[in-house]
């Protein structure tokens, strides 16, 4: 049997790796926040540094396919502390102006910091499908979405107080990066990460008495993960259900103080508010989708895209609608989050619970391939927007467009969901039986 409850050991390591990529997370949101101060410095339009944030993101997504199938393959725990240090040693560095006295320095780091980011992300989903089963998926998804949610929100925040100090905006990084390097030495003394399968219910009884799941990935395996239609219909909708993420992100507090005279607390916080809604909404959301999946799979994706479509409705009055009272706006952008969040964790939850174990880390770096493709296209493709029609509001309102071709994508999600978790767990069956009898 399954033991339903992690041991204090386990509860260390996963609290770890939810730091980990907490700290990692805050770097990633320092930049949108100093455009201004990065082109001032450099002497370089603030389109190009929505460039580099680009590069950063689909950079390291594309290096995490390598990481996600190494993880199918080896040590978890030692690949998850090399992919924190590639991230975490640049982004110190970017704190040094010798290091970033030029424009090309600071490219550089940053595209050298994306590449952690675009690491963790296999890895991380990889051991959360390992240490809860299908029950409670979602939920421990949406523990590290939180992190992530809350890296966004602190990041500007971390930007703030460096633009406050007499050291300037490269304090930030610093601020960012030191924090992780206590985090990943306790990581490698103390966390002993999942046996593989070990969630799985038809594996459980063999494993508990001494079985070894040995199945790993093959270079030929990639051929299972994209006959899986529910995995095609998730990778897809990833593109632009990010793009939004990736424009808004970056350009949402130049398009309040550009667009509606706001300061950069007040345009910062508004936006912070959309983010906590999209905190509570992704818990909220993760609960019942855990509760609709036990029931019935398609329930999952049937509640993913009634809560996309409906959530553009409160984003566009939120980007086009003026109050005079910025309570209202604020009280818009979080129901805004709150809605548009619907997916953000159980998109992943219906991942883990339609793949072989040996395929997760693989799958999830084709799925963070195609989610940062949005987040990463984002930031330039804003930019280009902006440059073609000089209009921040027609910008956030393409954003908010993409998401509604997202909620249509999920629609085939709805009708392979079931063919394809019935095929999953008619294999861990059988390999069940297969540990049983050796």
């Amino acid at each position: 049997m399954i033991k339903h409850s992690l041991a204090m050991r386990e509860k260390v390591t996963l609290g770890l790796m939810v730091l980990m990529s907490f700290f990692l997370q805050c770097d990633l949101y320092i930049t949108p926040a100093i455009v201004s101060e990065l082109a001032a410095e450099y002497n370089v339009p603030k389109e190009s540094i929505s460039y580099v944030a680009s590069a950063f993101t689909l950079l390291g997504a594309a290096l995490s396919i390598f990481f996600g199938y190494m993880s199918d393959k080896a040590s978890r725990k030692k690949l998850l502390i090399g992919v924190v240090l590639i991230g975490e040693i640049p982004c110190l560095l970017t704190g040094l102006k010798f290091f970033t006295a030029s424009f090309e320095g600071f490219v550089v780091l940053r595209i050298l910091t994306g590449i952690g980011v675009g690491g963790i992300y296999p890895l991380l989903f990889s051991l959360v499908s390992d240490y809860f089963t299908d029950k409670h998926r979602a939920k421990a998804v949406a523990i590290v979405d939180i992190a992530w949610a809350l890296g966004i929100m602190v990041g500007p925040i971390i930007a703030g107080l460096g633009l406050l100090s007499s050291y300037g905006w490269r304090l930030a990084f610093i601020l960012a990066a030191v924090p992780n390097f206590p985090v990943v030495l306790i990581f490698a003394l103390v966390a002993r990460a999942p046996e593989r399968g070990a969630s799985e219910a038809a594996l459980a009884d063999a494993l508990s008495s001494g079985a070894t799941y040995k199945h790993r990935i093959k270079f030929a395996d990639f051929k299972f993960v994209f006959r899986n239609r529910t995995n095609v219909f998730l990778f897809l909708q990833g593109i632009p259900g990010t793009v939004p993420w990736g424009i808004l992100t970056f350009w949402v507090i130049t398009f309040f103080k550009e667009t509606q005279g706001m300061g950069q607390a007040e345009a910062t916080l508004i936006w912070e508010l959309f983010g906590v809604g999209a905190v509570l909404g992704g818990l909220g959301w993760a609960i019942l989708g855990d509760r609709l999946f036990s029931k019935n799979p398609s329930y999952l994706p049937v509640l993913c895209t009634l809560g996309i479509a409906v959530g553009t409705i409160p984003c566009y009055i939120f980007f086009n609608v003026g109050f005079s009272s910025s309570i209202v706006v604020m009280a818009l952008g979080l129901l805004g989050g709150l809605c548009i969040s619907t997916a953000s964790s159980n998109n992943k939850a219906m991942l883990m619970n339609v793949n072989r174990p040996e395929h997760r880390g693989s799958v999830f770096a084709v799925f963070n391939l195609t989610d940062n493709l949005g987040k990463g296209v984002g930031p330039a493709l804003g930019g280009a927007i902006l440059a073609i029609s000089g209009s921040y509001k027609f910008m956030v309102n393409i954003a908010v467009t993409f998401w509604f071709v997202c909620a249509l994508l999920f629609i085939g999600v709805i009708f392979s969901i079931g063919k394809d978790r019935k095929a999953m767990l008619e294999l861990m069956e059988e390999r069940g039986r297969e540990l049983e009898q050796s």
